[in-house]
């Protein structure tokens, strides 16, 4: 499966018996329908993925910039969003429901907003957020992140 941004083939890693697609150049992480679920139910925390989903809001077509493709089946993917823990987070979701793309940092400021750095109340939920991070914020040596599009 390739990259919605940068087109190159992703990795499969496994967290927790849940496997994530990432861009090898630090793109983001791609989440096969139900995956972002069974990542928040080995973090023990269900209702923050509900919470999450029921505050996804689809934006307006153009209002955003060119909309990418679903790496699954190749459809453009409508932004939506959400709130993150420094303003609104911008996502994208296959219209067929083969899941959401997450850019480099998105998921992490989305988990930031709802266990802001040193809570260590969920823990289960700070070692998900600590494993993604990995991912989400390394970026290729001497690139900046990628642009929304």
């Amino acid at each position: 499966m390739q990259c919605p941004v940068c087109h190159i083939d992703q990795v499969i890693v496994e967290f927790h018996g849940v496997e994530l697609d990432v861009c090898i150049d630090g793109c983001g992480t791609w989440f096969d329908a139900d995956e972002l679920r069974l990542l928040f139910e080995a973090a023990g925390a269900p209702q923050l993925l509900h919470d999450l989903e029921e505050r996804l809001e689809e934006l307006p077509a153009g209002t955003t910039g060119p909309v990418r493709r679903c790496p699954r089946c190749h459809g453009r993917m409508p932004h939506v969003q959400t709130p993150g823990a420094s303003g609104h987070v911008i996502l994208d979701r296959c219209r067929r429901g083969h899941g959401l793309w997450f850019d480099r940092g998105e998921l992490e400021e989305i988990l930031a907003l709802e266990l802001p750095a040193g809570d260590e109340d969920n823990l289960a939920l700070a070692k998900v957020r600590a494993f993604l991070g990995q991912f989400s914020t390394a970026a290729p040596a001497g690139e900046p992140p990628p642009e929304k599009e």
